[in-house]
């Protein structure tokens, strides 16, 4: 497939070669106007002269008495003879010129001749065009040097037409490119700005079919997840009003479980507040190492309770430009997830090329599982099989998760044009490790 030029090179070309052939054509139109109008004037001053001079040679009689012989000024010569009285001056290949005007080739000049009959004889008057051949050589040259100042000024006009008719398109082009991810734009390398715009609204349309599928199958799942604890309250309050229960041995099972569905309702909603709000634009540099430490004090008692070590390996000169909330939410949800599911262990954050690396010392993830890590609700589907096959029940810390917190960091990695992979086990069969790297094109650049 042949690579298309960008149309601005296009109305360029098309413009200067518009332009520059107006332009040699006027020229040409001005050289044949000019080189005619000049023989024209040549065959009528030497017709006139010619006119003239027998008019005033017929006045001295009807014979040549001696020959005629005249220079008349630049270029223009008279002879006048009869068969008995020769001009001696005449060149020879005028005498054999019939009655009329004719022109005969001299190599650098040509010869303008005006022959008529004048008493017994004849009357030859003859112009000589080396002069105004020499003139008509600087005309063209004059004339060659006009063509190519207006080739010149030509493409600058048409380079500045071309911008101002491209404008538009360059302006909606990078309108649409705010609604896809900059990794995206990378792979964008079309030089035609048509093809450029087309490929950007396929993008943005794709994203948008893509983000309507995923919300429909997102209000989907979050309608199941909150209807369940709903179901449950519901019912755990129409017992208790109907029975008038006032045990308080029996009513603190049920209160814990209206007060657990509470939770996981709550988290449901924070979860999808994350996600309806997770396109962030501004960035800044931060160092990793302060937001590691910030994040640690945040989520200590968490960690403390779980039994979770925090080890921070950041170098302390770490500095990344990013948007510092989307940070946040990726590195808060990656390590509520070493909370839930690796506690008791150890998890160590240390610095990458253009990223952060998470490993834990914990159970680790089955391979069978790695592919789905990033699912919504995929840990209340873990933990609802574990109970089908005779597992034991959940801890506490584990019976609040809501199966978000990877997903929404998975997310907001996508909408920064981050990536973020998981990797189990990763150290001695056992332990998980999350890469977090903020700039995709060093990726391809390693692989």
């Amino acid at each position: 497939m042949t690579k298309k030029t960008s149309i601005a090179w296009r109305i360029r070309l098309v413009l200067t070669g518009l332009i520059s052939l107006a332009v040699c054509v006027a020229a040409l139109l001005t050289y044949c106007v000019y080189q005619y109008m000049e023989n024209r004037m040549i065959r009528d001053l030497i017709q006139t002269e010619s006119s003239r001079l027998v008019k005033r040679v017929s006045r001295f009689g009807g014979n040549w008495e001696r020959p005629f012989e005249r220079d008349m000024g630049p270029s223009m010569f008279a002879w006048g003879e009869s068969r008995n009285v020769q001009a001696e001056s005449l060149p020879d290949e005028l005498r054999g010129l019939p009655v009329g005007l004719h022109d005969l080739d001299r190599g650098e000049s040509t010869w303008h001749v005006a022959v008529a009959d004048a008493m017994d004889g004849r009357l030859y008057v003859v112009y000589d065009t080396v002069v105004v051949e020499r003139q008509l050589r600087d005309f063209s040259l004059a004339l060659l040097g006009i063509v190519a100042g207006c080739s010149l000024l030509a493409v600058l006009i048409s380079s500045t037409v071309a911008r101002w008719l491209i404008t538009p398109l360059n302006l909606l082009t990078e309108r649409l490119t705010r609604w896809v991810p900059s990794s995206g734009m990378a792979e964008i390398r079309h030089v035609n700005e048509v093809d450029r715009l087309m490929e950007v609204f396929n993008r943005v349309q794709a994203q948008v079919d893509a983000s309507i599928a995923d919300q429909r199958e997102f209000s989907a799942n979050l309608h199941h997840e909150i209807r369940t604890p709903l179901t449950v309250i519901r019912s755990d309050a129409e017992l208790m009003i109907r029975n008038k229960m006032t045990d308080p041995d029996v009513l603190r099972p049920k209160l814990e479980r209206i007060i657990k569905a509470v939770h996981e309702i709550s988290q449901s909603l924070e979860g999808t507040f994350s996600l309806a709000y997770a396109r962030f634009e501004d960035k800044a540099p931060f160092n990793m190492h302060a937001c590691v430490e910030d994040i640690f004090q945040n989520l200590h008692l968490e960690a403390d309770k779980a039994g979770l070590l925090f080890v921070n390996e950041v170098r302390p000169d770490h500095e990344e430009t990013l948007n510092h909330h989307a940070l946040m939410i990726v590195m808060r949800n990656i390590i509520r997830n070493a909370v839930l599911h690796a506690a008791p262990a150890t998890l160590v954050i240390e610095s990458i090329p253009h990223g952060l690396r998470f490993t834990d010392s914990g159970p680790g993830i089955e391979p069978s599982e790695l592919p789905n890590i990033f699912e919504r609700y995929f840990s209340n589907r873990r933990s609802d099989q574990a109970r089908d096959e005779g597992g034991a029940p959940a801890s506490s810390s584990r019976a609040n998760q809501t199966g978000l917190g990877l997903a929404i960091a998975k997310r907001v990695c996508i909408i920064q044009s981050w990536n973020l992979d998981v990797a189990s086990p990763a150290n001695a069969g056992k332990g998980t490790s999350f890469t977090l790297c903020f700039d995709q094109g060093a990726i391809a650049r390693a692989q």
